[in-house]
């Protein structure tokens, strides 16, 4: 029976995901035609695991002027790092990330590059983290650029686009045009945190919440 071979960890951790990267070829050009008085082809709205998936399969496909934006400081978008609490994600390890079918940038490759594949056998279930750390070095080592601290504040239909109504980080509000928007702002568009009434009036001592 074969034995799954040992990783040199002194080596490149990201050789396989480099490897990736040259066997599927450079990004192609955008085949989208511009337009005038048009900001983005897709304005990605948050920047966590999902927007972060998407910004890369519209590259991959060929559709250039795309814009991720999210509200939270770098470093803090998604849930991981903030609202989660759990130590280990609750989903197998074994299930398609957001690597696309691309080995090279999974979770397994990422993980076994720095650890090793006897590391990445000995657990079932990935930890929080862990997976917090690949997301920061998948967003990294793909290029993929986030705008932090800012907000989107409304959307407005125009003519044949839409107009996005921003807010940024110094308080100023911006209006950009795109063709699309792709809503990937997960737990953090589920409206805010709610308190009951009967909790709002305790001191703040006594109340925890998941969003804070």
């Amino acid at each position: 029976m074969a034995l799954p071979r040992k990783r040199n960890r002194d080596a490149d951790p990201d050789r396989e995901a480099r490897e990736t990267l040259r066997l599927i070829g450079p990004d192609p050009a955008s085949w989208v035609p511009d337009r005038a008085g048009i900001d983005h082809n897709v304005a990605i709205i948050g920047g966590g695991q999902t927007g972060a998936t998407f910004a890369f399969a519209l590259r991959r496909a060929g559709i250039g002027k795309v814009t991720v934006i999210d509200a939270a400081e770098d470093g803090k978008a998604g849930i991981w790092l903030t609202h989660a609490r759990m130590n280990r994600l609750r989903t197998p390890k074994s299930l398609p990330g957001p690597e696309l079918g691309l080995p090279g940038l999974s979770f397994q490759s990422w993980y076994e590059g720095r650890h090793g594949a006897e590391a990445y056998a000995a657990f079932d279930r990935i930890a929080r983290t862990d997976w917090a750390k690949y997301l920061k070095w998948y967003r990294e080592f793909l290029g993929i650029e986030v705008r932090y601290r800012t907000r989107l504040v409304r959307v407005d239909p125009a003519a044949d686009h839409l107009e996005l109504h921003l807010e940024t980080g110094d308080g100023a509000t911006v209006v950009e045009t795109t063709r699309k928007v792709i809503l990937a702002n997960g737990f953090g568009g589920s409206g805010g945190a709610i308190v009951p009434p009967v909790l709002a009036r305790l001191p703040t001592e006594l109340v925890a919440h998941t969003s804070r």
